[in-house]
């Protein structure tokens, strides 16, 4: 815009400085204060447009190349890069001549696309019907992570049946206790829990085997029978712990969708005669996230290792030779 500077808007006079808001007339290049333009509702110098008129400033500015879009119809302004239609001969922004139509210069940027299909899809679900319930109303409820979720839950509501999501995958249980799946989370920690029996009996023969190594015991204080049995029963509790996980991965998004909508349509029924603000802090404490529970089964996963250590520590087997020496 330095090229405007010390020239008159047409309409008004008065000279173009710094800061001022110009609008450019894409016919003949005509510089106007967004205001005037917007009073006169055209170009100050419309009657001349059939004489091929263009506009000069005092010293005219280079002319830059443009780059043409093909899939939107658009030329971009190569001096300050904004979009104009393929018709305009200067740029609406910066008034700098488009001069002649150039092949595209932008190289594929898979980011960039990415970004705008995320954007698309939230979008679309924004003005989606969620089987009953407004968009705005599962927003609230989810709070966090919603461009994630939006989408999926669009799409469940148009016929979806499943989709993946790894974080309850990896994290099992954990995710589930997180998002407020409590029911599920307690019976997914139970059967895990179930499972991991086999494979825990078989850990404590061998940390009781490396202690007697080690001279911390003089005998194995727990024998365990049937221990070929039991490593048969430790890789199928183990395949059927990945196989539960797999179908949490595939299955959760589609789960919560579920709660969401349910939680949603009893707490309208509850709530009936309340404002929206009520029913609105109704979803706030019942959705959204909470790590105090998956904190909580950590510390207790934690201090059972403790526990089965100070079993093994109290037992009359237990003996520290070394230490008693150098004590």
């Amino acid at each position: 815009m330095q090229s405007f500077f010390g020239n008159p808007c047409p309409y008004c006079g008065k000279n173009f400085a710094e800061g001022d808001d110009i609008v450019v007339c894409p016919e003949c290049g005509t510089p106007h204060h967004r205001d005037c333009y917007k009073e006169h509702s055209a170009c100050a110098n419309e009657e001349k447009h059939g004489e091929n008129y263009e506009w000069k400033p005092a010293s005219t500015p280079q002319v830059h190349q443009p780059e043409v879009s093909h899939n939107t119809g658009t030329v971009v302004c190569s001096h300050c890069g904004t979009e104009n239609p393929s018709s305009s001969h200067y740029c609406h922004s910066c008034g700098a001549p488009l001069g002649e139509r150039t092949q595209p210069r932008r190289e594929y940027n898979p980011e960039d696309e990415f970004q705008r299909e995320r954007e698309r899809l939230i979008s679309e679900s924004l003005n989606s019907d969620l089987n009953g319930i407004s968009p705005k109303e599962a927003a609230i409820f989810v709070r966090s992570n919603i461009g994630y979720f939006l989408p999926r839950f669009a799409a469940f509501s148009k016929g979806a049946k499943f989709d993946t999501n790894f974080s309850a995958f990896f994290f099992s249980y954990l995710y589930l206790f997180y998002r407020k799946m409590y029911g599920l989370g307690l019976a997914v920690f139970a059967a895990t829990m179930i499972l991991n029996i086999p494979t825990l009996l078989l850990d404590l023969v061998t940390i009781q085997e490396q202690y007697v190594e080690m001279g911390l015991l003089s005998q194995i204080i727990w024998e365990i029978p049937h221990q070929q049995e039991l490593a048969i029963y430790s890789i199928i509790a183990n395949l059927l712990i990945w196989a539960m996980r797999i179908a949490l991965m595939v299955f959760f998004n589609r789960l919560y969708y579920s709660k969401v909508v349910g939680k949603i349509e009893n707490a309208r029924t509850a709530f009936a005669k309340e404002s929206e603000s009520v029913i609105s802090e109704f979803f706030r404490k019942k959705g959204g996230t909470s790590m105090v529970v998956p904190i909580i089964i950590c510390c207790l996963t934690f201090a059972a290792s403790f526990v089965l250590a100070g079993l093994i520590v109290s037992s009359e087997f237990f003996i520290l030779p070394e230490i008693t020496n150098i004590l």
